[in-house]
């Protein structure tokens, strides 16, 4: 079992946070993890990534130059990164903000989710990546709802608690919105 996943955004879309998530997620079921985070010189605005691998054995280099899904949360993103997933493999994107029509990749699935219009109607535009994460763990099964949930605990700072329910629905959104297709 073996899950690569690259996720890319602007800053202030919490990027990193998702990416981090999703490792706590994968230490909580007893996998191996790697997150690789990069940002951009910016505060806000600014270009911001990460890698995640989670697997059953071994993680070798956490850098992936095709990977297997990656998570697009702003229209930056898919023209620099849309040509580098495997074929074969998964590209989410913001449809909120991304437009795929320039794409001209027709061997790989497209899942196109306007997370930023779910996150809004959930009360929060920050929430738009605890959408993505759980889109992203419902399609590819890399670790469980419940664990994202207890993962919250660990990825967030203590003062940041109380908006764990409203997290934990933002992730459920996310995993309804592919469930419905």
């Amino acid at each position: 079992m073996r899950h690569d996943v690259f996720i890319s955004g602007f800053g202030g879309q919490g990027v990193l946070l998702a990416g981090n998530l999703l490792s706590y997620a994968a230490i909580i079921e007893g996998k191996n993890v790697s997150f690789f985070p990069a940002y951009g010189v910016e505060k806000r605005g600014g270009a911001a990534m990460c890698t995640v691998v989670i697997a059953a054995g071994d993680v070798g280099s956490p850098i992936i130059g095709t990977p297997s899904v990656v998570i697009i949360l702003n229209q930056a993103s898919l023209d620099k990164f849309g040509a580098k997933v495997k074929p074969g493999g998964v590209c989410i994107v913001n449809s909120s903000l991304v437009n795929t029509v320039d794409l001209n990749r027709d061997d790989m699935e497209i899942i196109a989710i306007p997370m930023n219009d779910i996150a809004m109607e959930l009360g929060d535009a920050r929430m738009v990546n605890m959408v993505a994460v759980g889109a992203y763990v419902a399609k590819s099964g890399a670790v469980s709802l419940s664990s994202l949930e207890e993962g919250l605990n660990e990825a967030l700072p203590e003062r940041n608690h109380k908006f764990i329910p409203a997290n934990v629905r933002a992730i459920a959104a996310g995993a309804a919105s592919i469930k419905c297709r």
